[in-house]
């Protein structure tokens, strides 16, 4: 019992001797409650790493309906997705001071300024109610062609079934294409058209020629000893027509002049 005792005043002596750490300045009262976020990269837990897994996991399907239920689902969740990029990039826009926006987007996103901008493009359509979400195409970049329309050309689009998730890049980019006025014709323009259909011609006329001469022993350049003239003199040799080739009307009809 005394060595306990005797165990335990010693314990107590070591704890009155040690230095107290030394106290922590109080905080400003300005100071954020919550601490922000850091750059560094937060690893996921466990949890989020299970449902993020779920999420992606390739589900059995056996029908029909079943692929086209998670077809549906995934293309979905596409969207949500750019959308939210681009909502977040369009809030960072407005908060972040001047520079820093550019500078994350150059150093800090996995996608370009040009792809950034559609995000943020699509984004605001979608907000200010200028495009429905229900119409909204699955890729940004597709979106996008939809967002950039006046609004005579949306109008257009819409009457002609353009405006659904399911179309395609090329078919809007077509309608635009269409609407546009046709381009005028500069002096360059036409002069590069005549070469190029020179070009196309003499080819034309060098493969009739090698024809010619390989099939037919017949050489249109060459100088028959004409004064003046080179070539060959095409005839136009008529066949015999038979009855059959002839109208009802001249069968057994004389030719004219005949007496």
């Amino acid at each position: 019992m005394a060595n306990v005792k005797s165990f335990m005043k010693k314990v107590a002596e070591q704890g009155k001797a040690a230095p107290q750490p030394a106290a922590q300045p109080a905080a400003p009262a300005h100071a954020p409650t919550v601490p922000a976020r850091t750059s560094a990269a937060v690893a996921p837990s466990k949890a989020d790493r299970r449902a993020s897994d779920i999420s992606d996991a390739i589900v059995p399907c056996h029908t029909r309906q079943e692929f086209a239920q998670e077809i549906r689902y995934h293309w979905n969740r596409s969207r949500k997705e750019f959308l939210s990029i681009g909502r977040y990039l369009n809030r960072a826009k407005e908060i972040l001071p001047h520079g820093d926006f550019e500078a994350m987007i150059e150093s800090d996103m996995p996608f370009s300024v040009e792809t950034a901008f559609r995000f943020r493009a699509v984004a605001e359509a979608v907000d200010t109610g200028r495009l429905s979400l229900e119409v909204l195409p699955g890729a940004e970049s597709v979106a996008y062609q939809i967002v950039t329309m006046t609004p005579d050309e949306l109008e257009r689009a819409k009457a002609q079934g353009l405006v659904r998730p399911d179309v395609t890049r090329r078919q809007l980019i077509d309608f635009k294409r269409s609407l546009r006025p046709p381009k005028d014709v500069t002096p360059n323009d036409r002069r590069r058209q005549l070469l190029a259909e020179y070009a196309r011609l003499r080819a034309r006329m060098a493969e009739v020629r090698d024809e010619l001469r390989r099939d037919h022993g017949i050489d249109p350049e060459h100088d028959y000893g004409r004064p003046g003239r080179t070539g060959v003199t095409i005839d136009v040799v008529a066949e015999d027509m038979g009855a059959e080739d002839m109208g009802a009307e001249d069968v057994g009809r004389e030719p004219d002049g005949a007496s």
